[in-house]
């Protein structure tokens, strides 16, 4: 049982949150804190990397779908990176892929932006 991780990196002046661990009800609250300090800057695009997460709860996929909201609001949006497959099969469980926009890495959801 790992304990979350989040480390920020701005890459081509996006945000970049990298998160490892377990994304759970606990957690969870970190997170959500992390991406409304950014939200809370005037970031309207936010790149979420799940590479190293184990495991995501429903805590956590309310916190991002929130962010996500908050963001739309801003004419914004929250890319999600590198997600592995059970993190994945949690989206696809609960419909929740059909609102994100979800890639293989970090680089490609910038690229995404850039455009």
């Amino acid at each position: 049982m790992s304990k979350m991780e989040i480390i920020h990196r701005l890459i081509e002046d996006i945000p970049v949150i990298i998160v490892s661990g377990k994304i759970d009800a606990v957690s969870s609250k970190d997170l959500g804190n992390a991406l409304a300090g950014l939200i809370d800057e005037n970031k309207r695009f936010l790149v979420v990397d799940m590479e190293k997460v184990e495991y995501l709860s429903s805590s956590g996929l309310r916190v991002l779908m929130a962010s996500l909201n908050k963001l739309k609001n801003m004419d914004g949006d929250l890319l999600l990176a590198a997600l592995q497959p059970f993190v994945k099969d949690v989206f696809s469980l609960t419909g929740a892929n059909r609102f994100f926009s979800i890639y293989p890495n970090h680089d490609e959801a910038i690229k995404n932006i850039k455009k």
